[in-house]
């Protein structure tokens, strides 16, 4: 679909949405979430703050759109690999959060609010004129779905389990939590300045993971 498919309110939203969550996690980077002034958010992007309460009633739901946003764009980066192995997916997939979030502040304040409030990402509805504007240069991803992490994981693991990468005895919904544990663990353990090599841990981990669970190639 293509832009002139829109009508100018769906525009409008879109790009105004767009706008508003992108200067929200920029402003992420060097400010704590609480003390984010969403008068300002608003000031820059030249629209009122009544304007940014209709589009995100509570302010945590920009973070939950920031993060289902950029998790559509990972779906569509690996529906394209049509030839990849599953477990060669689960690895697109940390590649593309690796880098999708490169500055730790914006890290390390996702995950502290989401345990702080002990609460997950809620599911987030995007409208296609949404998932355009967000990534334009992307065809077609109106058209892409997305559930959550979790899920992405345990379609794979099953997948891999299936075609004989891993061994039939494992346990996809533990391996599912190691997963997640390497992809939020991973950047709360380095140093700060070794955030820029977070692909790189990633795919170390990736491999002792793979190494402890891949079918015994003797059996």
């Amino acid at each position: 679909m293509t832009k002139e498919k829109y009508s100018l309110r769906e525009k409008k939203h879109a790009k105004t949405k767009v706008a508003l969550a992108n200067a929200f996690i920029k402003r992420l980077e060097t400010t704590r979430f609480s003390d984010i002034s969403i008068k300002e958010v608003c000031q820059s992007v030249e629209v009122s703050e009544g304007t940014f309460y209709n589009y995100f009633p509570q302010k945590l739901d920009i973070i939950s759109h920031f993060q289902y946003l950029h998790l559509l764009k990972m779906e569509w980066e690996i529906s394209r690999q049509k030839n990849k192995e599953p477990l060669e997916l689960i690895e697109l997939a940390f590649d593309s959060v690796a880098s999708t979030i490169k500055h730790p502040y914006v890290f390390y304040e996702i995950v502290s609010i989401f345990t702080s409030e002990h609460i997950k990402s809620k599911k987030v509805y995007l409208t296609p004129a949404e998932k355009f504007y967000a990534f334009p240069d992307y065809p077609e991803i109106e058209k892409i779905m997305f559930e959550s992490l979790e899920d992405f994981f345990l379609k794979h693991l099953k997948e891999a389990k299936k075609n004989g990468q891993l061994d039939k005895n494992i346990n996809l919904k533990n391996a599912g939590v190691m997963l997640m544990t390497i992809l939020i663990g991973a950047p709360l353990a380095i140093e700060f300045q070794d955030f820029n090599k977070l692909s790189k841990i990633y795919k170390n981990q990736l491999t002792t993971f793979r190494k402890a669970h891949e079918k015994n190639k003797e059996e």
